[in-house]
């Protein structure tokens, strides 16, 4: 089984009182987190630290692209593949994804810890 401690988990979160929730609980769990609430800067802080992502926490959709697509981002600017968490609170979007609409693992807000580190280890297990 994979371990969480040593991973680096990559957050977006638009919201930023969640981002540092989630940011303090992986960092609790030993990971490095690289966050924020804009794509294109987490890509350029995570190439000019050298940095290599395990997994990606994203929202399921920004209004713009879905979780699937930003996934397809990082994967394209990093030059690997890497397995993708959402959390919502939307039921279409979790009745879609259980359609089949997106891949990754998606979460039903409020997620409990225990929850999402059961994703984790899920995600790290799969690594698209």
């Amino acid at each position: 089984m994979p371990a969480i401690k040593g991973n680096t988990v990559v957050v977006l979160e638009q919201n930023a009182v969640l981002r540092l929730g989630v940011e303090a609980l992986l960092e609790s769990w030993g990971c490095q987190v690289v966050s924020g609430d804009n794509i294109d800067d987490i890509i350029a802080t995570t190439k000019a630290d050298n940095l290599r992502p395990t997994v990606l926490l994203l929202p399921p959709t920004d209004g713009q692209e879905t979780g699937d697509q930003l996934a397809i981002r990082f994967e394209t600017e990093l030059g690997y593949p890497l397995p993708w968490i959402g959390i919502t609170g939307d039921s279409s979007l979790l009745q879609r994804w259980k359609a089949g609409a997106f891949s990754g693992i998606l979460l039903e807000m409020p997620c409990s810890p225990e929850t999402l580190r059961a994703a984790l280890l899920k995600a790290l297990r799969q690594k698209r």
